[in-house]
């Protein structure tokens, strides 16, 4: 077992280096609170305080959609696997079911107390599992007829937990923040109890398995579970201010990571896009650091210092070396590696001088040489090449996971706004421009179109006028609205 220590404790080959280093954008409207990636990292849905659910595009870093339906803070967020669902909780005890394209809510569910987090089923978008705070972690399927939906509640006791079993009173106490999260692929259910354990289920019978002693004590308490990519392992986040990396297979420690001098706790914590590293965000007031350890080494790279804001939460993008963190003024901050600008990759004997040296030109350098050869080898280099288009080039995948689906959402569509012409331009009338097309064709009873018809083997626009009548009785084939 490693123990990560708060020094930097070896240095890092930025050619090799494969983590952010330093803010490179900012995403702000309103004030975020938690994020998730998108399967494939091209969105990232953020909730706010105010209710909100934002998906921002995480290429061109805009709002592609917003959904209002939570009267209080949005607390967690989860996609589902084809991109096409987005489930929130919130602090107004409810959870609600997001049909990311439509923008439309599909099920909402309201529980005994607020909603500290969820997260939707990784393999069938109809179940989700939720996390009220007053309660223990309940299952909810929702069935293809609306409004349907079964609830199951996870039994948290005393005897899962590998003790006696316990009054009443006692389970009510260790119920209370229980965090449940789905594995990777959906197979099991892992429950971190206030107690320092964590109860594995099975996803469909919902029978304790096993259970994994984290850490004992008073101040134990399970605050987070995530997986990795690949789910080999998994990072536990505990109030004893340790971050504990488990293997799936065995549930064995692995390593355990913590900050010696400060003795911090912790927000969030996750993997990083190939599993290779762990980060952590800590949750010292006023302080915006991320903690980077080396997953291989069991020790400490880099701590990101961002401004002096505190951390809410961190995310590791799915595809990239590029982190999301929010702050607790609301703002995502995007973490990115800073490009180096290599000028010998343009010109190979290309060298960066320390300060200015005397050029001693060479005896040959400026002679007159053959045109002759010189247009020779360039027309050997603009020689065109045969280029293979129909042969398709499957892509290898490194788990299920990242293997395409039929029905994906990988980007939203954006609605094109439509310029239509005037009418001035047209049959230069200014009663149009004055009251719009629409009011102009209903006051003379016609319709404007643009229909197209064959001519000569070609097809001719033709712009024509017909009543409103006769715009009934067409057929809608060849008809294009012109406004």
């Amino acid at each position: 077992m490693a123990t990560g220590a708060s020094l930097l404790t070896g240095a890092v080959d930025a050619s090799d280096q494969s983590f952010p280093e330093a803010i490179e954008d900012f995403l702000e409207d309103g004030i975020a609170v938690t994020s998730a990636f998108n399967r494939r990292g091209t969105m990232l849905a953020v909730g706010c305080n105010d209710g909100r659910l934002l998906v921002w595009d995480f290429d061109t870093r805009g709002v592609s959609r917003v959904m209002s339906g939570h009267t209080q803070t949005v607390s967690a967020v989860s996609w589902s696997r084809n991109g096409r669902k987005l489930l929130s909780a919130s602090a107004d005890w409810h959870v609600m079911l997001w049909d990311v394209l439509n923008s439309e809510r599909i099920t909402s569910v309201k529980f005994d107390g607020p909603v500290f987090t969820a997260s939707i089923h990784p393999r069938d978008d109809t179940q989700f599992i939720a996390c009220p705070i007053m309660a223990a972690p309940v299952l909810v399927r929702t069935e293809a007829k609306e409004g349907e939906q079964t609830r199951v509640q996870l039994s948290i006791s005393e005897e899962d937990c590998g003790g006696p079993a316990s009054s009443t009173a006692s389970k009510s106490r260790m119920d209370q923040g229980v965090f449940a999260i789905f594995s990777r692929k959906g197979e099991r259910i892992y429950a971190g109890t206030p107690r320092g354990k964590i109860v594995i289920y099975d996803a469909k019978t919902l029978e304790a398995i096993e259970t994994v002693t984290v850490a004992t004590g008073n101040q134990c308490g399970i605050k987070s579970i995530a997986f990795s990519r690949s789910g080999d392992a998994y990072v536990v986040n505990s109030m004893d201010r340790a971050i504990r990396v488990y293997r799936t297979e065995g549930n064995i420690i692995e390593h355990k990571f913590q900050d010696v001098v400060n003795l911090n706790h912790w927000k969030s914590a996750a993997f990083s896009h190939r599993g290779d590293y762990v980060i952590a965000g800590s949750a010292q007031e006023a302080q915006h650091h991320i903690y980077v350890w080396d997953r291989e080494k069991g020790t400490l790279v880099r701590m990101l210092e961002g401004p002096k804001e505190g951390l809410l939460d961190v995310q590791w993008h799915p595809g990239r070396p590029v982190i999301a963190s929010i702050s607790t003024f609301g703002v995502v901050y995007i973490w990115a590696i800073t490009a180096t600008e290599h000028w010998s990759s343009f010109a190979p004997d290309f060298t960066e001088l320390e300060e200015n040296q005397e050029y001693i030109e060479r005896e040959d350098e400026f002679d007159i040489v053959d045109e002759t050869a010189i247009e020779a080898r360039a027309a050997v280099a603009e020689k065109d090449e045969d280029v293979d288009i129909l042969e398709v080039e499957h892509m290898t995948f490194a788990s299920s996971d990242e293997e395409p689906l039929e029905d994906e959402l990988i980007y939203l569509p954006t609605e094109p706004l439509l310029d239509h012409a005037s009418e001035d331009e047209v049959d230069g009338e200014t009663d149009t421009k004055r009251k719009g097309p629409a009011a102009a064709a209903a006051a003379d009873g016609e319709v404007r179109a643009l229909h197209i018809h064959a001519c000569g083997g070609g097809w001719v626009p033709e712009r024509i006028r017909i009543t409103v009548a006769e715009s009934l009785m067409r057929p809608p084939v060849c008809t294009l609205s012109s406004g």
